[in-house]
């Protein structure tokens, strides 16, 4: 015997109450984190080319360091404020010498980090970026369960709830997987995490509205039409 499908339409108030609610808070924390992205990063592929990628110096910049010297720079002499920097980058360097030299310093890796992003190194450590992977994708799936299920319980076809629940899957894994890629390979596939960021909102709209529609909508003029 076949099961009676739930429709959401049906449901009593407070669950439609509840799962309303748990919509309009997600919507809401995605639009968050979109605006946390835009200021701290930026939503640009360039911008996030610069903040995940890899900065530091390549084997051949080092063999091109060691065997000059110094990296060549234009520079004019009539440049007052420029040599005013040189002077204060100098004394800036000078400090951090005498700081290392000190006794009972504690030279811990997070400070090491600090100094390599005062010279102009502040590539994301490995570790960073498998903190930030565990953080998001655990908290991923928890919104690909949620959303995913109350879409399933929609009366689309099972094609289209399919093909909406894998999109979402592929555009949130693929997401971390991106910033991934620009750290470790090459900045290149910051470009996917502009697309896999767009993918993410938009199944999220659909599936939302497609749920509040059928919550507070009309009754079906027929049970369970596939649509």
């Amino acid at each position: 015997m076949m099961a009676t499908p739930v429709d959401l339409n049906t449901l009593s108030t407070p669950w439609k109450v509840l799962i309303s609610g748990f919509l309009v808070i997600l919507g809401a924390g995605y639009l968050s984190a979109a605006l946390n992205a835009a200021l701290a990063v930026g939503l640009s592929p360039a911008a996030i080319a610069d903040h995940y990628g890899n900065k530091r110096v390549s084997q051949e910049e080092r063999a091109a360091i060691a065997e000059q010297g110094f990296v060549e720079e234009e520079f004019s002499l009539d440049d007052e404020p420029a040599m005013d920097e040189m002077d204060h980058g100098q004394h800036d360097m000078n400090n951090m010498e005498d700081m290392a030299a000190m006794p009972g310093m504690d030279h811990s890796q997070h400070d090491m980090a600090d100094m390599g992003a005062m010279q102009g190194d502040d590539t994301l450590p490995p570790q960073v970026m498998a903190q930030l992977s565990h953080v998001h994708l655990l908290g991923f799936s928890f919104i690909l369960l949620g959303i995913g299920a109350l879409t399933c319980l929609t009366r689309l076809s099972d094609k289209t709830k399919a093909i909406l629940v894998g999109t979402l899957f592929a555009g949130l894994l693929g997401d971390i997987a991106s910033l991934n890629l620009t750290r470790f390979v090459t900045t290149d596939f910051s470009y996917l995490t502009i697309f896999t960021g767009t993918l993410i909102g938009v199944c999220l709209a659909l599936m939302s509205l497609r749920i509040l529609w059928e919550l507070w909508g009309p009754t079906p003029t027929q049970t369970w039409d596939q649509l």
